[in-house]
């Protein structure tokens, strides 16, 4: 890419960035400057699969494309972009790989107003990405970003360095919707009162709650991740949370991530010397475009290579090459013409022996098939009485595992109650698996309700989160269902 001089493309605009400033593109810029956009994730098809280490980048990009269609839910009727993440795991010969597959016509439709003005898009990448473009500024550590706009918002996690997941969560759009606040409103609010619920006026109490459900959920949403991540990747933990909110922060943020067991982490404003608030985001994806040679790549529609590089210009290579053999070929026909009728005649007697070899193997191999589906029958009927064996013994010890998995189940749930002193109003287990919880709390002992769902995280449970909390008129008690996932 030219320096740090781009287009960068939006679905409704096109700007030329150079070194930190956005102007308008001219017509020149247009035809010379190579491009870099970012597509939504609600436009992504995406999916992880475990694939071998041992495969080249060739093979693996050939069995993504074919997992993408078997397992991805991909349309056969349309034409998709797919790359893929490679992340390698220490002591695992498998590779985990988070493929993403773009479709052509939902790409074509959303930038349908810039490919008006320009042909192609040379970089197109979801925006989780760019945050490895300040890692020349930033030590790598385990670092969260969280990236709060108006239609787009997701956490992506960083290892060292390198980005290893993310998670979508609701844009500020739909979270205006759900607390009936327009967006200004709501920026402000989250700015200057954010989560403390003493920031807010007794009239207030009820926009408080509302606005703090719907951030909760979302943490709720990241801290699992990170959780499930601890796992697959011996991630220790979170040594820096950056937050990507027009270079503000939201205050008492990090008392939600308390509540749900990350302690000590303080979110940062995300900010740039220099640059205005409401367009630092956009100079990250830029600077990623920039300075980041990473070949991943959705775009459906590259820039066209010279002539001599595309299929027709090496066609017309191959045409004059062509024209020069066929010179020196025509000199050499008259001796290939004095050969070739002694040729034929030693090939025609090379093939009548085979042909006789090869009837008398064949009246073998009839024989030997025969024999060899006999034997098959045989074993088929001694594996079929084994199995019937293996499957009883099986079933038995399957009952029993399930009896005391239930029994643990409700061990662990009974514990956590009676450590926070909180009641249930039921426990339904729907199997070994699942169970649903309705706690009854006070409302000075909401947050207990996270720790409780934190301490059963802390037992192994897979999935532990609120369906729904329910403010009793007359009192002030929580009813609230948690559905724990073994």
């Amino acid at each position: 890419m030219e320096s740090s001089h781009l287009l960068l493309l939006e679905h409704d605009r096109i700007q030329t960035y150079n070194n930190g400033v956005f102007t308008e593109s001219s017509s020149t810029e247009l035809k010379k400057l190579l491009s870099g956009a970012l597509i939504p994730l609600s436009l992504l098809d995406v999916h992880t699969m475990k694939l071998s280490n041992r495969l080249s980048d060739d093979e693996m990009a050939i069995q993504v494309e074919i997992r993408m269609f078997e397992e991805g839910n991909l349309n056969s009727d349309d034409e998709y972009t797919i790359d893929y993440i490679r992340h390698n795991i220490s002591n695992d010969s498998d590779a985990l790989v988070e493929a993403f597959a773009l479709s052509h016509t939902k790409a074509k439709e959303y930038f349908q107003e810039v490919l008006t003005k320009t042909p192609s898009i040379d970089r197109l990448v979801p925006g989780f990405l760019v945050y490895s473009s300040l890692y020349p500024l930033l030590t790598p550590k385990n670092d969260l970003f969280i990236y709060w706009g108006d239609e787009e918002a997701y956490a992506v996690i960083y290892q060292d360095g390198h980005y290893i997941a993310h998670r979508s969560i609701e844009t500020l759009a739909s979270i205006a919707v759900e607390t009936g606040l327009d967006l200004p409103t709501l920026k402000q609010i989250l700015q200057t009162k954010g989560m403390i619920e003493e920031n807010y006026l007794p009239e207030e109490l009820n926009k408080f709650i509302l606005l703090q459900t719907r951030i909760a959920k979302n943490i709720e949403r990241i801290v699992h991740t990170i959780n499930h991540k601890r796992g697959v990747f011996g991630l220790s933990g979170i040594d820096n949370c950056y937050l990507d909110f027009e270079g503000k922060p939201i205050v008492g943020l990090e008392n939600v991530f308390s509540a749900y067991g990350i302690s000590d982490l303080i979110p940062i404003p995300l900010v740039r010397e220099g640059i205005a608030p409401q367009e630092i985001h956009r100079t990250v994806c830029a600077d990623y475009f920039t300075t980041t040679e990473n070949l991943f790549n959705l775009s459906p529609c590259p820039r066209k290579p010279k002539w001599y590089v595309r299929e027709s210009g090496k066609f017309l290579i191959i045409v004059g090459g062509a024209l020069l053999v066929m010179l020196l070929a025509i000199l050499v026909v008259a001796w290939m013409d004095m050969n070739e009728q002694t040729r034929n005649e030693e090939l025609t007697a090379q093939l009548a022996t085979l042909q006789k070899e090869t009837a008398e193997l064949s009246v073998i191999l009839k024989k030997n098939t025969a024999l060899l589906k006999e034997q098959q029958e045989k074993n088929r009927g001694i594996q079929e009485d084994i199995a019937s064996y293996q499957a009883a013994e099986e079933t038995a010890a399957v009952i029993d595992d399930i009896h005391f998995q239930r029994q643990h189940f409700l061990s662990d749930t009974a514990s956590e109650l009676g450590k926070y002193r909180l009641g249930a109003l039921s426990l339904e287990q729907n199997s070994s698996k699942e169970m649903n919880i309705i706690v009854v709390s006070d409302y000075r002992k909401r947050y207990d309700i996270a720790k409780l769902m934190s301490g059963l995280y802390s037992r192994g449970y897979q999935n532990v989160e609120t369906h729904e909390i329910k403010l009793d008129d007359n009192t002030t008690r929580y009813n609230s269902l948690i559905k724990v996932t073994r």
